[in-house]
């Protein structure tokens, strides 16, 4: 079997359960340990419990791996019992004594909620870092994603900064302490983020796609998502795909534990393979809990078997190869699927005569002739009539015409 092994962070698997409702306190922790993740981060404490989710289009898709997002549902929302340092350091405690040694136990320090109030909160801030190294937490994470929070603070002050001088501070008020720094991708430039961290001397960045947005049916008084909440899905995948290899294109190699939409083993291999060395699971341990979990690392671990990686070095960076190959390559490979696209005919017997391929052809390249479709002298291979067929009455292999170039060069 695949090993799960992740060096640079000393984990079991790259699996980080993030700070969510299904991180709050002891008992949900220890429950959520259950599927055996590399590591949990242990919610805030006094952030409020509750509110639930709202999954689009269904639950379901969420499930099956299929594309989907999630919202802040509406639901009851309760406070937090666990509202005091002292009972957040006595959950560290239960925690590192009921939960397998060998899941590493994170935990958040303060909230952005704590910036906007003013008062004291550096002092507060290093206080409960020191309080939380003494009762056995294995790394701090500071916690800036929550949706909203870069805009928030470039509009009373720079955000970028308030990296920087947090992750200063806390490696300063807890020499030896890991400090993890989880980062928006919302309104702001996730590089530029990752890079300050990196400078400030952060031992692991966690760039993670949520945003605040407005979600709602057309018929809207009956809408389910709250309105202003996080927002976050499938969708997002790519997006930090992108901001990862911006970042290791940039020579950074601070280890990282990127999200965002991670709702089955496909997203997390993307995310690492794309650079980075684990991936947080938030909403999928939400609201899919300890069996959607456990069958994402699963799924990994067998998707790994069939497909040649033996270990996580192996498996992580691996698409780096794509988006940086050379641009001959990348003009083989549009010229040999051009070329495919161009040449390929109609299969008469699938047509079913929709018309689609000729509404999204401009070139002239396709006409209906007798209720079927056929191409004419004039179509370029440009591919947008192949991808709109519904019956594969034009067809072509596109990722084998596509991956036989990489195999050409040996790639």
């Amino acid at each position: 079997m695949a090993n799960l092994y992740v060096k640079k962070f000393d984990m079991i698997n790259p699996f980080v359960i993030a700070s969510s409702p299904a991180t709050q306190g002891a008992r949900n922790v220890l429950r959520i340990a259950k599927c055996r993740p590399g590591a949990i981060v242990l919610r805030n404490f006094g952030h409020g419990a509750g509110g639930g989710s709202f999954i689009g289009p269904d639950a379901n898709s969420m499930y099956t791996g299929k594309q989907a997002f999630h919202s802040h549902g509406i639901g009851t929302r309760i406070s937090d019992p666990v509202d005091t340092l002292e009972k957040y350091c006595e959950e560290v405690r239960k925690i590192k004594a009921s939960m397998d040694s060998d899941i590493k136990l994170w935990v958040s320090v303060g909230h952005y909620s704590d910036i906007v109030k003013g008062g004291n909160w550096e002092k507060d801030w290093i206080n409960q870092a020191k309080e939380l190294k003494n009762a056995g937490a294995d790394a701090i994470e500071l916690h800036f994603n929550t949706p909203g929070v870069a805009t928030a603070k470039n509009r009373s002050f720079n955000y970028y900064q308030l990296i920087y001088n947090c992750t200063k501070m806390m490696k300063k008020a807890v020499p030896g302490m890991p400090i993890m720094v989880k980062l928006a991708v919302e309104g702001c430039d996730p590089f530029t983020s990752i890079r300050v961290a990196t400078e400030a001397g952060a031992d692991s960045v966690g760039p993670t796609a949520r945003w605040k947005a407005f979600y709602f049916d057309l018929d809207w008084r009956g809408t389910q998502a709250r309105p202003g909440g996080g927002y976050g899905g499938t969708q997002a995948t790519p997006i930090v795909c992108h901001s990862i290899v911006e970042t290791r294109n940039a020579g950074i190699d601070t280890p990282m534990y990127a999200g965002g939409g991670v709702f089955s083993f496909e997203q997390a291999a993307r995310i690492i393979m794309s650079g980075s060395e684990c991936v947080q699971i938030g909403t999928l341990a939400c609201a899919g809990g300890v069996s959607a979990c456990s069958k994402m690392i699963k799924d990994l671990e067998k998707w790994m078997d069939a497909n040649g990686y033996a270990d996580m070095d192996s498996l992580c960076g691996d698409a780096l190869k794509l988006f940086n190959m050379s641009s001959d390559i990348a003009n083989e490979r549009t010229e040999l699927l051009g070329k495919a696209y161009k040449e390929a005919q109609v299969i008469e017997d699938k047509c079913i005569g929709c018309e689609r391929c000729e509404e999204v052809c401009w070139h002239e390249g396709i006409e209906m002739v007798d209720g079927k479709a056929r191409k004419t002298d004039l179509c370029i291979g440009c591919g947008y009539c192949f991808q709109v067929c519904p019956t594969q009455a034009l067809n072509v292999d596109a990722s084998g015409i596509l991956a036989s170039v990489f195999k050409k060069h040996g790639i």
